[in-house]
């Protein structure tokens, strides 16, 4: 039980999120999370009065709490679909480009395995109403992208890296975050103001900077192909770009920087027994990314 507390804490941050998301109270989430903390003789997170971090060493424990709370529940999956059907249809919806790179060839091999299962989906970076439009399974990007009123499970994190082109750094030199401030920047935003560039210090903070801003787009590859045309610097998730900087059509700015990691989880509206069909085709989602 306390490693699925501290999980869920992490997750979401705070103490009474967790709570409520677990159906205990706040202080028995500090019980579980002070004894844990007892136990290892290390401390898990940091806490401000505004803000709640893990610490480095929460941030290892994190991953492998993941690791063996997945095996568990796709266990238990796995063991309770044995003797179900794997039929109907199954509503999914997920991110535009994330969900055409690397989750419909998924999906499409899951419909060659199950031949009595329909597939509807769904490509949608606005993130519809899952309960409102009957979905049965969700997947969200965000550096928080977990929300009350769902079943939730980490699906995979992929670091973000600030890229541009080789013919960019014959104009910029930059060798530190600081001297990103003064380059041209390229920025994603669907509602046309800019969010700041994120990067985790070793004091547990967040230092956050803005280059100048060249462009505005709704649409993360035409930034990656507007920072490969030499437009600009761009702060992009690795698997988008990595193939571009492999070709060495892009590259990368202070790559010794650590950066923070987009997330990625599967939502799914929270019931006593999901059915086999989202089971099966959550846990080979799971196991493929």
């Amino acid at each position: 039980m306390s490693m699925r507390v501290f999980v869920t804490a992490a997750e979401l941050r705070s103490f009474t999120a967790a709570a409520k998301a677990l159906g205990i109270s706040a202080p028995m989430v500090g019980k579980h999370i002070n004894a844990l903390e007892d136990h290892l003789g290390v401390t898990l997170f940091h806490r401000t009065t505004r803000r709640m971090d893990l610490s480095d060493l929460g941030r290892v424990y994190y991953d492998r709490c993941m690791g063996i709370l997945n095996d568990v529940e796709a266990t238990d999956t796995l063991v309770k679909g044995l003797n179900h059907d794997i039929s109907g249809t199954l509503r999914i919806t997920m991110p535009v480009l994330f969900g055409k790179r690397l989750v419909a060839p998924i999906l499409f091999s899951a419909s060659q395995n199950y031949k009595n299962l329909k597939f509807e989906l769904y490509f949608d970076d606005n993130a519809p109403d899952i309960l409102t439009e009957r979905f049965d399974i969700a997947i969200r990007s965000g550096f928080s992208s977990l929300r009350q009123g769902f079943a939730s499970q980490h699906l995979t994190n992929y670091p973000m890296i600030i890229c541009c082109s080789p013919s960019f750094t014959k104009r910029y030199a930059v060798t530190d975050l600081v001297q990103l401030k003064d380059v041209d920047g390229l920025f994603y935003s669907r509602s046309g103001q800019v969010r700041p560039w994120r990067f985790p210090k070793e004091d547990g903070r967040t230092l956050e900077t803005i280059p100048q801003c060249r462009l505005i787009l709704n649409d993360i590859e035409a930034i990656a192909d507007a920072a490969e045309a030499g437009l600009g610097a761009a702060w992009l998730p690795s698997w988008l770009v990595q193939d571009r900087i492999d070709e060495g059509r892009l590259v990368r700015l202070c790559p010794e920087q650590e950066t923070l990691q987009l997330n990625y989880h599967l939502l799914w509206p929270k019931s006593q027994l999901l059915p086999a069909k989202t089971s099966a085709v959550i846990e080979m989602i799971r196991s493929h990314l």
